[in-house]
C-alpha cells in the first residue's frame, strides 16, 4: 500500500465543494435575518392605502420563513367599503432578486369564516424594479371564491367571485399612476344577491343572478367592457361601454348600454318600486353614465 492513499478525484471535491455550500448557507441565513422586513411592510401597506384610497390596519404582523411577512387581524375600511375584516396575508420576498435590486413578492390573503378548504383566497405576485417601488410594477392574481358579502356589504348579501386579474404601470409617473397602467380583468361570479342600491335619483331593486361574467382591458386610465353579463330568477342582461378610472376608485366613470330581457321576478319589483312597467322577455335598452356609486340611468 502506499501513502499518501490515491483518492478518487469525486472525493477530492468534496472539502472545496462542501466549505462552498457551507459559505452559501451562511450567507443566505445572514440575509434572511439582516432583511429589511419592517420598512418593506410599512411601505406595501402604505403603497395599498394611497392606490386604493382605503385606510388599511394590521392587528400585527411578524417575520414567516423562509423569507415572508405575515400580516394578521387586517381591515380595509373607507367612505364606500365600510370595513372588510381579513383574516389573514403573507408575502414571501424572493430573496435572490432583492440581491439584483429589484423587489418579487408572492402573497396570499385568506378572508375570515370560510369553512371549505382553499376557498376565501386571493394569491398572486408583485414584481418592481426596485425595493422602494418606484419604476415599473407588475401585480397579477387569482381570486379563489371570495365572498362578495363580506366585501361589498351592504351592497351584496351572497354572493362568491372567481377569476384573475393583472396590471402593469409605472410608479415614477405620479400618484395616480396605477390608474394610468395596462391590464386585463376575468371574473365569474355565483349566486349572486343584491340588495336595493340608490343611484342618483332612482332606486335600483333587489336582484339575483345565478351567473355573472366579466371581463375588461384596461390601457391609460379607462377599461373597455369586453363582456358583461349575467343570468337568474330576474331575468338576464348584456352590457358595454368604458369605464373611466378615478381615485378613488368607487368615483370612476361609467359609460355602459345595458340591455335587460327582465324575468317575471323583476317585473314584480319594478311595480312594486315605482318604475315603468316592464314585460317579461321583452328586451329595454339604457345607458349608464356617471360615478359609479351614484350613476345615472337614461331610457
Amino acid at each position: 500500500m502506499t501513502w499518501p492513499i490515491a483518492l478518487p478525484e469525486t472525493l477530492k471535491l468534496k472539502g472545496p465543494l462542501g466549505w462552498g455550500l457551507a459559505s452559501l448557507a451562511c450567507f443566505i441565513v445572514f440575509l434572511f435575518l439582516t432583511f429589511p422586513y419592517g420598512p418593506l411592510q410599512n411601505r406595501l401597506l402604505s403603497e395599498l392605502n394611497r392606490a386604493s384610497g382605503w385606510e388599511v390596519r394590521a392587528a400585527d404582523w411578524s417575520v414567516g420563513l423562509p423569507a415572508a411577512i405575515e400580516w394578521r387581524d387586517l381591515v380595509l375600511a373607507g367612505p364606500t367599503i365600510g370595513t372588510i375584516p381579513v383574516e389573514a396575508a403573507r408575502a414571501t420576498v424572493g430573496v435572490f432578486q432583492a440581491l439584483l435590486g429589484r423587489l418579487v413578492i408572492d402573497y396570499a390573503v385568506q378572508l375570515p369564516g370560510v369553512s371549505q378548504a382553499g376557498a376565501g383566497k386571493a394569491t398572486g405576485s408583485l414584481n418592481a424594479a426596485s425595493w422602494s417601488l418606484l419604476g415599473s410594477v407588475a401585480v397579477d392574481g387569482h381570486l379563489q371564491q371570495m365572498d362578495l358579502a363580506a366585501i361589498l356589504k351592504p351592497y351584496v348579501s351572497r354572493g362568491t367571485v372567481q377569476g384573475d386579474f393583472k396590471h402593469r404601470w409605472d410608479s415614477a409617473q405620479g400618484s395616480a399612476s396605477a390608474l394610468k397602467g395596462e391590464g386585463t380583468v376575468k371574473v365569474e361570479v355565483k349566486d349572486l344577491v343584491v340588495e336595493r342600491i340608490a343611484a342618483g335619483a332612482a332606486t335600483i331593486p333587489p336582484l339575483s343572478f345565478d351567473r355573472i361574467q366579466a371581463a375588461l382591458s384596461c390601457r391609460d386610465g379607462a377599461c373597455d367592457v369586453t363582456e358583461l353579463k349575467g343570468d337568474g330568477i330576474d331575468g338576464s342582461f348584456t352590457a358595454q361601454g368604458r369605464v373611466t378610472l378615478q381615485q378613488p376608485v368607487q368615483q370612476s366613470l361609467l359609460d355602459l348600454t345595458v340591455t335587460v330581457i327582465p324575468g317575471a321576478g323583476f317585473a314584480q319589483k319594478a311595480a312594486s318600486l315605482s318604475l315603468p312597467p316592464f314585460q317579461p322577455g321583452t328586451p329595454l335598452t339604457f345607458k349608464l353614465v356617471g360615478p359609479m356609486m351614484t350613476a345615472r340611468v337614461a331610457f
